[in-house]
């Protein structure tokens, strides 16, 4: 079964729509629920990946891509 790698989700989710308000105001909102499949919002929350990863500040000051790395590595033990 496929897996999801990297971190969490910002928790934004659905289609965007924008409002203007009085006194020149823009504000957006996101018009579409998304949920989990338990029925549980992802707004606010964000999605979960299987197997977590998260650049390091060593990593990318050095270029490199650790999340490529831990994928590649990850791919070669299956």
């Amino acid at each position: 079964m496929p897996k999801v790698m990297g971190s969490n989700s910002s928790g934004t989710d659905g289609n965007i729509a924008v409002f203007s308000l009085p006194g020149g105001i823009e504000t957006a909102i996101t018009g579409v629920g998304i949920y989990h499949p338990d029925k549980s919002e992802t707004q606010r929350v964000g999605l979960e990946p299987d197997i977590y990863i998260e650049p390091t500040i060593i990593g990318i000051k050095k270029g490199r891509d650790e999340l490529i790395e831990k994928d590649v590595d990850l791919i070669k033990q299956w």
